[in-house]
């Protein structure tokens, strides 16, 4: 009599068994996916408005789409940058021609050897040319800004942009290890774009394109209208808005201090980011909104300078 219950209690359990091994399997399937891994370029800067060289994970949080996410790590980025040098050559810059070039010059001469810049002279739409293309070579990029002049032309700053940004596709070194950055360098004032603005910032945040901007606005007409910016006031919000929304930096000198200051900003902004990581808990395709906040120490306010967004195309 014993030998069936010893069988029965047998197939008892391996019925147990079973019964465990499938409902593991049927949470496995139900278990929603953690979300994809999104890579934001962050700029840290203090007090001051100077670059911070050093942040904290635990110091960093991450809102996208109003919901907290989870950061994943905060490492300095090294990476090598492909950089097109965009050269506002039109008429409207003409009294300052000699500041614009040599500010060219001095982004050049601090370049890293494994950076690769391409050298861009525009005016209107219709003349927007590459005078080097990507290069590490730093006399043929010096010879290239040599060959600057000054042309007649309605200006077209949000083109030379949406050319710039659209180089990168043919160079092919440009890769998730190598930055995409477009230094601009004009007084801002945009008269006949073909492309408008709105298609410039999608362009941008599609491309993963950061720019920063050396506004150079100070001989442009700062009277107001009754219901219109000045040009001023115009030029400057293209440009912050630009560079605020792909992660960049703009700066408006109003002297040759300021300038040296603003290049030398400029130049650390560069080489000084941070590669941030977040665990996303969105799956949808589309735009997906931004937002960084840090705390900061007792005593000092520091700001994070991250794209306002990134194309999701999952």
């Amino acid at each position: 009599m014993r030998q069936p219950k010893l069988i029965i209690k047998t197939v008892i359990l391996a019925i147990t068994l079973i019964s465990l091994a499938l409902s593991s399997t049927l949470i496995a399937q139900d278990a929603k996916p953690a979300g994809r891994t999104v890579e934001l370029r962050m700029i840290v800067t203090g007090s001051d408005n100077k670059s911070v060289d050093k942040i904290q994970k635990e110091d960093v949080r991450v809102i996208a789409d109003k919901t907290e996410q989870t950061v994943l790590s905060v490492e300095r980025d090294d990476r090598s940058i492909d950089l097109v040098l965009a050269i506002d050559s039109s008429g409207s810059v003409r009294s300052l021609f000699p500041t614009v070039l040599e500010s060219g010059r001095v982004l050049i001469i601090n370049r890293r050897p494994e950076d690769e810049i391409l050298v861009q002279r525009f005016i209107a739409s219709e003349k927007i040319e590459s005078m080097q293309d990507f290069t590490s070579d730093g006399k043929a990029l010096l010879a290239a800004i040599d060959k600057f002049y000054i042309e007649k032309g309605q200006s077209a700053v949000i083109d030379a942009l949406y050319v710039a940004a659209n180089a990168f596709a043919k160079f092919n070194k440009t890769s998730k290890e190598r930055r995409k950055v477009v230094v601009i360098i004009t007084d801002g004032e945009d008269r006949n774009s073909y492309y408008r603005l709105e298609q410039l910032l999608k362009f941008l945040h599609q491309t993963d394109v950061q720019v920063f901007a050396l506004g150079l606005v100070i001989e442009l007409n700062k009277d107001a209208g009754l219901i219109r910016l000045s040009p001023r006031d115009k030029a400057e919000k293209l440009l912050k808005t630009v560079t605020s929304e792909t992660g960049g930096r703009v700066f408006f000198p109003k002297n040759k201090t300021e300038l040296i200051d603003s290049l030398q900003q400029l130049i650390t902004d560069l080489r000084g980011q941070f590669r941030l990581t977040y665990q996303s808990s969105n799956e949808k395709k589309g735009f997906r909104k931004v937002e960084v906040k840090l705390n900061s120490p007792a005593g000092e306010k520091r700001a994070a300078i991250v794209p306002r967004g990134y194309e999701s195309k999952f």
